[in-house]
């Protein structure tokens, strides 16, 4: 058992998708993505390998277009005994989506994850981290259609997502459902939050501080979300011109992921989000009525 963990288990997950479709310049064409070169069968391989070596099994949020194009990598997945979750189907923010097209984006995935698998789909992440109060409708389209869990609240206002005054610990958003939010994770410090959930965050700070942070958490009894993409770790991958802010957030940093995510797989617990998730119900049995703690 890890020592820094104090027995706490933390969810390692991976937003399931290729380098382009979360740029801005290339996400709103995907008559285009068929045009850019995919790189996910080269990083696929490199994020498995090392969650194998560590022993360690993920969530994959997987995105529905990218299951219809590699449905053999969606199944090389769940045979290593990863979890797989939905990341929606065509990485639209679920905040620009009417009800009905959340609906059908959400059945359009699960299907076809079911299919290619066998596996049914329980656990949500939206796109670009974009359920907030402009869309909280969504929460009961997910309970309502056996999603037992969501993972897309990010407590922290950023240009492009997060929601300032968002709880920081897991809670149910709904009276009457047993439907659980699983914020990523950010450390109060100063009356501030500040990321320590991955991504461009883990990227670029210093992993001293990233496992004090972790450390931290879990000695409150806080189970960290992590999430990664596998486009991190791929050094190969396309340039195209972007703007000075996705360059930053989407290139740099890359080279450091890879030591950083081992040494965080050696120094703590990680599971599947479903079984932090099994965890919390068990200690949570109580119906609140609703709402942030």
């Amino acid at each position: 058992m890890s020592l820094e963990s104090n027995g706490i288990v933390n969810a390692l997950t991976v937003d399931f998708e290729d380098w382009y479709q979360g740029l801005t310049r290339t996400n709103p064409h995907p008559e285009q993505w068929d045009h850019l070169p995919a790189r996910i069968e080269a990083s696929t391989p490199l994020l498995l390998d090392i969650l194998s070596e560590a022993g360690i099994h993920a969530t994959f949020f997987i995105l529905g277009d990218l299951a219809r194009r590699k449905p053999h990598i969606i199944r090389r997945i769940a045979e290593s005994g990863h979890e797989l979750a939905s990341h929606g189907f065509s990485h639209r923010p679920v905040h620009r989506l009417t009800p009905d097209e959340f609906r059908l984006d959400l059945e359009e995935t699960r299907k076809l994850v079911a299919d290619i698998t066998g596996s049914d789909v329980t656990g949500f992440r939206a796109p670009y981290f974009s359920i907030d109060e402009r869309c909280s409708w969504a929460f009961e389209i997910l309970a309502k259609t056996g999603y037992q869990y969501d993972s897309s609240i990010f407590p922290l206002k950023t240009i492009l997502y997060g929601s300032s005054g968002a709880s920081r610990i897991p809670y149910r958003p709904l009276a009457g459902f047993d439907f659980v939010e699983y914020p990523l994770t950010t450390l109060r410090l100063l009356g501030i939050n500040i990321p320590v959930a991955g991504g461009f965050y883990n990227r670029v700070l210093p992993y001293r501080f990233i496992r004090w942070s972790l450390h931290t958490l879990n000695q409150q009894g806080i189970a960290a979300i992590l999430y990664l993409h596998p486009w991190e770790l791929d050094l190969d991958q396309p340039r195209i011109p972007v703007s000075p802010r996705e360059r930053l957030t989407h290139f740099t940093g890359r080279a450091s992921l890879s030591t950083k995510l081992g040494h965080l797989l050696q120094d703590f617990l990680f599971a599947p989000l479903s079984d932090v998730h099994r965890s919390w119900l068990a200690s949570h049995p109580e119906h609140p009525s609703g709402g942030n703690p």
